[in-house]
């Protein structure tokens, strides 16, 4: 039986931890008929749904995430957020395809994908993360990036480029407005994970059609993330540029694009968080890690997939 226990572990993530302003009470959203409609905007908008799989390999994982009682805490790190509308989050089996993603009123998290990051998740130590602690930052990250899909398109959040890089820096913004010891952890966990991704892609000359995907190349959402990091606290995530997690010509305008990002959450999405609530959150603690201590300077790049592993893509 697969050991879960790391999900007791789970924190507090939300979207709502970055925000600023209390949120307007109503807000005017585009009818489909390019009139405009006055629509009320209520906390505590996300419902739950574990379904129960119908691939047999996969009810130990289900029974785990239950016990761990995963959604219903996703439901509370999220309920500041004013939406317009219910949110259901889900998660189900997908006939072995890895997805997450947001369509019409739910967030579907496939239970490959939990599959997916435990298995391809580091079996030691690395970077002062046990492997418990390493598994937090992707399950956090699959759920904000989902959720920034939500938010940007039930509250007609204007955004340039592709909304798969959007829901990106949604996810990696809220990453890193936790405490430092916490936010490192976060952003390395995931990053053990995405370097992998991005090596593995690498490792031949992407296909025509995944150029043309939605998704940036796992390469580029790989330095799209250390990039934030950087710039949101040099000295923090300091490591990054001898390493090469973070190359010194991107690393000039990591400041800048950080701010840039800031600036565009706090102006199009803390409107929309409420104050009270969201402080209430705050005041809690949300993470135990497993290391007593912050998550240890890096002393080498990310590994790349283990000899004999081949990972399958995740889409999502």
């Amino acid at each position: 039986m697969h050991n879960f226990s790391w999900l007791n572990n789970l924190v507090r993530s939300t979207a709502l931890v970055c925000a600023l302003s209390a949120a307007p009470a109503f807000a005017q959203l585009a009818t489909k008929t390019t009139t405009t409609a006055i629509v009320p905007l209520n906390t505590d908008q996300f419902d739950y749904d574990y379904v129960v799989p119908k691939n047999p390999a996969h009810m130990p994982l289900y029974n785990m995430l239950r016990d761990a009682r995963l959604l219903e805490k996703m439901k509370e790190f999220l309920s500041p957020i004013r939406l317009p509308e219910r949110i259901t989050l889900r998660l189900v089996g997908c006939d072995g395809v890895l997805n997450a993603y947001f369509f019409k009123d739910e967030v579907k998290i496939c239970y490959e994908y939990f599959e997916y990051i435990q298995k391809y998740t580091a079996k030691a130590e690395r970077f002062g993360l046990t492997p418990k602690d390493a598994m937090v930052g992707p399950v956090v990250e699959v759920f904000l990036h989902e959720v920034g899909h939500a938010v940007v398109q039930l509250l007609d959040v204007p955004y340039f480029g592709r909304q798969e890089d959007t829901a990106d820096y949604f996810a990696t913004y809220v990453l890193l407005q936790f405490a430092k010891d916490d936010a490192r952890r976060l952003i390395l966990g995931t990053s053990l994970l995405a370097g992998n991704e991005a090596m593995e892609a690498q490792s031949t000359a992407p296909e025509l059609r995944l150029l043309a995907d939605t998704h940036s190349l796992p390469a580029q959402r790989y330095f799209n993330r250390w990039c934030m990091a950087y710039g949101a606290d040099p000295e923090l995530f300091g490591d990054a540029i001898q390493l090469g997690m973070v190359p010194q010509h991107r690393a000039k305008g990591c400041r800048y694009e950080w701010l840039t990002n800031e600036f565009a959450f706090k102006t199009l999405i803390a409107p929309y968080i409420d104050q009270k609530l969201k402080e209430k959150l705050l005041a809690q603690h949300w993470f135990t890690f497993e290391s007593a201590e912050a998550a240890a300077r890096m002393s080498k790049p990310s590994p790349s997939v283990p000899e004999g592993e081949k990972k399958p893509a995740a889409n999502r």
